[in-house]
């Protein structure tokens, strides 16, 4: 794991961004696990759920995982769900410090 202070994407700069093995990803706010988003999937979420796989950090790596994801227009509160059928919870992104 490559640990980057700024990352150059079209959203915004005040998120923290993480590399490894060269993709860039956010870090998606958890108390139970720490759960990664590609930059460029964040980029496609909308106000409509869509499917979209975030990555579980584990001993071995980054594990993938399914889950379903919407979010607030100006906002950087994601509302992800692991399958359609169960209620979306609120998370939010790592800033930059």
């Amino acid at each position: 794991m490559h640990k980057v202070d700024t990352c150059t994407t079209s959203i915004s700069n005040s998120k923290q961004c993480y590399v490894f093995d060269n993709i860039a990803y956010y870090k998606v706010v958890s108390r139970k696990a720490t759960y990664y988003i590609k930059t460029s999937d964040y980029e496609s979420v909308t106000l409509n759920q869509s499917a979209i796989i975030l990555y579980e950090q584990t001993i071995t790596g980054l594990t993938k995982i399914k889950s379903y994801i919407k979010s607030i227009e100006f906002s950087d509160i994601l509302f992800i769900a692991p399958s359609i059928t169960t209620n979306f919870n609120m998370f939010d992104l790592e800033k930059a410090s």
